[in-house]
């Protein structure tokens, strides 16, 4: 996952004219007009719930939809712009009146006129960024973009696009809504022809092949089909176009069932994917069903390098594995209707067409017309959420590719030209799902999608389509933080990242995440595509990476204001602006900066440090440049919080609240304030009354916007008092520590060694340790080195032990442990025995040679006596030779105990060892 280095760039950010691209200065008619619509409710559009996808990129350029009109902008010549601005001085930051550009200041932008009545939706611009796809909730628009010369003219006034509606009869507003807006990734793209794919609410899909040179091409579409119709097919030559405008329908359960939410296509076109996954529509139902249409292709269509070679490998394997088996009848007729539609394109010989972006022509194949151009409706596919009880809802759903599989690929392939697909491939389908209750689920599809028919008529047909949902194994499921979000707008929409691999951006309103699966797709790739025999563990470690983390989730972007809906984001990659993505909401635009670790150098250096502070992006590129030896963490350490933006009120047109309230005016009270003299009656007062409102909102706005920015400014204020403070302290502990001074708990400044002298000296200690280290290691190795007799000394400690160990039991034909404790035990038993009945004696002997009282008085007396001239007890023994004694005996008590606690512990060691 990419790191994020930056927010919002100065020349984006107000006051700069970069920030005028996303707002609109001047008052408009309505979002959507109406002639229903009451003046004193909010726009129709307010509680629109649905795709909003209302910016898109063509390298470095970016178009918005700011109110419904369109606008271009170079953010490399913004960029530039208010560098040289910044630089010369003469920026202008004050703010007109009328909140429209600054007289003396160049306009940023240029405005793309299109003649567009509704409220535009979705914006798709074109793989090869020759059209643009401009959507309303019913209707769509393709408008030709001219080339980036002719928008980077020095006149900025508006230019006029040349535009085309899709169908006029077809997509109208009595029928059901768009759901999504594809280009195909396989489209035969030249520089006046393309292929889009429409799918309604309805599930009809439309392929359009669009022709510059031929107007039909946009009236009529050029393949048209009915999923509903097509999930009861049974046969190919069945009529599945969807029906007539105005033509009555009857009642079904697919009504239901099948409402489309959205489709994505299951690959981009890329040579590393597999080859039925860019063909493959998949198309997600409101009530959490998914269908699958494989293959789906226009009349003419561009291969990859790899489709064809894989789709003849894999056809003729399949047709090998089912020969001479007992295989069910369905099953042997898909096999034959596929190999027969491979060996068509490889009959065919491919067309070689100019390419839009390279000077080489690229080969061009017709669609094959057996069995069908329809293909068959696979599915439904369902996910089951965690919680089985509830139904889920889906808002988008997003597809990464399974990945080519090289091996049998490059079976039989010496050619140096797939030497760049020699990784292990992925060898599943993902399937990524955004839910109305803001969740994200990701289940992947094992036996993967291929090409399928239905059979033709007057031959055998296939049994009875069954309802059973297949199900997706779910391996994840994240629930996003949407506070402050509205659920009658809430729609989160997928945007996939163009940068890196199996990452993935999800917009809800007010909130923008980044998903990423890249580490547990990979590991779980190596574990399924190992060229390894299995091993016992392998069981335990699948199930291991199957419950670790699968999704790596990061919370990109939190907008505050109450207003604000985000848009879809767009992708910008550009070695000198960085790679970022730009998302907009109706007061401004909203970016963030992500490094470009996937760029191993950058030729781009800043101009000057003040270039660098200002702007993410030339920080950005200063970081690429890092050698390996440098700290790749130092990109932690940027600051990440997104800079204060000014409330919108600020910025707006104080007159364009009251000029929306005047046009969404009855026509008789319109006509009061206009034509006719102003006079005292209802109607009048009725429209003071709610020009009353409006203002009353207008100035509680300005008065919270004013008490933010005052505290704001007060916590600025703050917040610098304390940096200034804690650069002081720092300032002053650097000067003492060069003075060579250092400051105690009390604040007094003691004398010490300078840092030079307090280096020397560790290196000394290093190499005193070091001599002594080695001093103990050389002794250490000649321990045992040399074979030496044993002193006299240490020969008789030996003879010592030996004969100890032979008194207790033990010798050098020691038996088992168990043994010798019992034995010790005994020995024990039987001591403690003796010394009870030498205690009992003594005390026995004592009490029958105790005299009679007078007798003991004498005798005393007359002991007391000798012993005063003598020095001797009573039993003529000197009270010195007593003392000589006892300590002879209790130093034999100790030494004997010594003795004990050796043997004891000796004999825990055996039964260690035994």
């Amino acid at each position: 996952m990419p790191k994020v280095i930056g927010h919002t760039p100065p020349w984006l950010s107000r006051p700069s004219a970069g920030a005028r691209i996303f707002t609109d200065p001047t008052p408009q008619s309505p979002e959507s007009p109406s002639k229903r619509a009451s003046y004193l409710s909010a726009p129709p559009s307010a509680d629109y719930q649905g795709p909003r996808r209302l910016v898109a990129s063509r390298g470095t350029e970016i178009f918005t939809v700011v109110g419904n009109k369109i606008r271009w902008a170079d953010l490399s010549s913004v960029r530039d712009d208010w560098e040289e601005s910044s630089h010369s001085g003469n920026s202008r930051h004050g703010l007109s009146q009328s909140g429209g550009d600054d007289a003396g200041e160049p306009q940023a932008y240029r405005t793309l006129d299109v003649s567009i009545y509704y409220q535009i939706r979705q914006i798709v611009i074109s793989p090869s960024g020759l059209f643009l796809a401009i959507s309303t909730e019913h209707t769509v628009h393709i408008a030709v973009l001219p080339p980036t010369s002719r928008l980077t003219e020095h006149d900025r006034s508006p230019l006029k696009l040349k535009t085309y509606q899709l169908g006029p009869t077809i997509h109208v507003i009595p029928e059901s809504p768009l759901a999504s807006v594809l280009w195909h990734p396989l489209a035969a793209s030249t520089v006046s022809s393309d292929c889009i794919v429409t799918i309604t609410a309805e599930a009809a899909v439309r392929v359009w092949e669009l022709d510059r040179s031929n107007k039909w091409s946009f009236e009529r579409p050029a393949l048209s089909i009915d999923l509903r119709k097509l999930a009861d097919g049974v046969s190919c030559d069945e009529d599945f176009e969807p029906s007539g405008f105005g033509k009555t329908r009857g009642f079904s359960v697919d009504d239901f069932d099948m409402e489309v939410s959205a489709a994505s296509f299951g690959g981009h076109g890329r040579d590393d994917e597999d080859a039925w996954a860019s063909m493959t529509l998949w198309t997600a139902m409101r009530n959490g069903d998914i269908y699958a249409l494989c293959p789906l292709l226009p009349s003419r269509w561009k291969p990859t390098s790899t489709t064809i070679p894989s789709l003849s490998t894999n056809a003729v394997s399949r047709m090998a594995s089912i020969a001479g088996e007992d295989v069910d009848v369905d099953e042997r007729r898909a096999a034959d209707q596929q190999y027969e539609w491979v060996q068509e394109i490889d009959n065919d010989d491919p067309v070689l067409l100019d390419s839009v972006d390279s000077l080489e022509p690229f080969e061009v194949r017709l669609r094959p017309q057996n069995p069908s151009a329809i293909p068959r409706l696979q599915g439904p596919f369902s996910i089951q959420s965690e919680d089985e009880a509830s139904d889920i809802e889906i808002s988008d759903i997003f597809v990464f590719a399974a990945t080519i599989d090289e091996h049998d690929l490059m079976m039989e392939e010496d050619d140096d030209d797939f030497d760049q697909f020699a990784s292990h491939g992925i060898p599943f389908t993902t399937i990524c799902v955004a839910t109305t209750t803001n969740e994200a689920l990701f289940a992947i599809d094992l036996d993967g999608v291929s090409g399928q028919w239905l059979p033709k008529k007057g031959k055998s047909a296939f049994s009875v389509p069954t309802s059973d949902a297949k199900g997706l194994i779910l391996i994840d499921t994240i629930t996003v933080e949407t506070s402050g979000s509205n659920a009658a707008n809430n729609w989160p929409m997928f945007t996939s990242d163009a940068v890196h691999n199996f990452n993935l951006f999800l917009t809800a309103s007010k909130q923008i995440y980044s998903f990423s699966l890249n580490e547990w797709i990979m590991h779980l790739a190596d574990e399924l595509t190992g060229t390894e025999p299995l091993d016992p563990g392998f069981k335990t470690r699948l199930e291991t990476t199957c419950e670790s983390q699968v999704c790596i989730t990061n919370k990109l972007l939190q907008v505050d204001e109450p207003t604000d809906i985000l848009s879809a984001p767009a992708i910008v990659d550009d070695v000198s602006l960085g790679s970022f993505i730009l998302s907009t909401a109706k007061s401004s635009a909203y970016v963030v900066f992500f490094d470009q670790a996937h760029l191993q150098a950058s030729m781009i250096e800043p101009s000057s440090p003040e270039l660098t502070a200002a702007s993410p992006s030339r920080l950005n590129s200063q970081h690429l440049k890092v050698a390996e030896q440098e700290d790749p963490n130092e990109l932690e350490n940027l600051p990440t919080r997104a800079p204060y933006v000014p409330n919108k009120v600020f910025y707006a047109n104080p007159l364009n609240p009251a000029e929306q309230m005047k046009q969404r005016l009855p026509p008789n009270l319109k006509r009061a304030i206009v034509e006719k003299p102003m006079r005292l009656s209802p109607g009048v007062l009725e429209i003071m009354t709610v020009t009353h409102r409006t203002i009353s909102a207008q100035s509680g706005e300005l008065e919270k916007a004013a008490a933010e920015l005052f505290r704001r400014c007060e916590r600025l204020r703050e917040e610098l008092g304390n940096q200034v403070k804690q650069m002081s302290e720092l300032a002053q502990r650097l000067q003492h520590l060069k003075s060579g001074g250092e400051e105690d708990e009390d604040g007094n400044v003691a004398d010490k060694k300078s840092a030079e002298t307090r280096i020397q000296n560790a290196k000394e200690r290093q190499a005193s340790l070091m001599t002594r280290y080695e001093a103990l290691r050389r002794k250490v190795g000649r321990v045992g080195s040399a074979k030496r007799e044993l002193s006299t000394k240490e020969t008789a400690w030996v003879e010592e032990i030996d004969t100890l160990g032979r008194n207790v039991g033990i010798g050098d034909d020691t038996q088992e442990s168990g043994d010798l404790a019992s034995r010790l035990d005994k020995r024990f038993e039987e001591v403690k025995r003796i010394a009870q009945e030498l205690l009992d004696e003594s005390k026995r002997v004592t009490q029958d040679s105790a005299p009679s009282p007078m007798s003991a008085s004498m005798s005393t007396s007359m002991s007391t006596t000798k012993s005063a001239g003598s020095g001797s007890t009573a039993f003529g023994v000197s009270s010195r030779l007593q003392k000589e004694r006892i300590g002879d005996v209790m130093a034999m008590v100790e030494r004997e105990s010594a003795v004990i606690d050796a043997v004891m512990k000796r004999l825990e060691r055996l039964k260690v060892e035994y």
